[in-house]
């Protein structure tokens, strides 16, 4: 079986609160691809993620947020979830974290309610965004051209709606969206 997405490190951003679903939804695909998934977290130890209505599993964080850098990792994936994205915000490594990402123009993709952390880190500007409604008037607010539809591209960002409707072809995108990604990056390299 070819691994398109081997060598790839890819940033998972969460805190307590991240919507297990959506991190579930594109886990095994991406892994089975040759993705090394590694979780970063505000703290050390164990991640609680959310799952319907109440707690769900623990993921085990594998860096913390604070000693984390863009440049160690060639993706970053941020899964929705309210309280974690609400937890996120109350740190300048949220801002200094994604905002290496954009400015180096490095893939990344938003689940849902994690798109109003382009807001937070300024970098929402002139992007086109699909995500929770909700979010509209925060992204909009920072420059941000909304979307009504299930996904939205912009260069090396793709956003979208994860709800129950929609997450299972949102992580087929971030997964084809990723997969595209790694294929430039490699004939990139071969080029240069």
């Amino acid at each position: 079986m070819q691994k398109p997405l081997l060598g790839e490190k890819i940033a998972v951003l969460v805190a307590n609160g991240f919507s297990e679903k959506d991190l579930t939804a594109t886990q095994r695909e991406l892994m089975a691809a040759g993705a090394n998934m590694r979780i970063v977290s505000m703290d050390h130890g164990l991640v609680n993620s959310w799952s319907d209505e109440g707690w769900g599993l623990n993921f085990a964080a594998d860096q913390v947020l604070s000693e984390a850098l863009a440049v160690d990792y060639t993706m970053l994936m941020i899964p929705g979830g309210e309280r974690s994205i609400e937890k996120l915000k109350l740190t300048a490594h949220t801002r200094r974290f994604l905002g290496g990402f954009m400015k180096a123009n490095k893939p990344v993709a938003l689940f849902e309610e994690a798109v109003s952390l382009l807001a937070f880190a300024q970098t929402a500007e002139g992007k086109t965004i699909a995500g929770a409604e909700a979010k509209k008037a925060e992204v909009e607010e920072a420059g941000a051209i909304w979307s009504d539809e299930a996904v939205a591209i912009d260069q090396h960002l793709i956003t979208g709606k994860s709800d129950t409707e929609s997450r299972e072809s949102f992580a087929r995108a971030v997964f084809e969206f990723l997969k595209k990604a790694a294929e430039e990056n490699a004939q990139a390299l071969q080029a240069a």
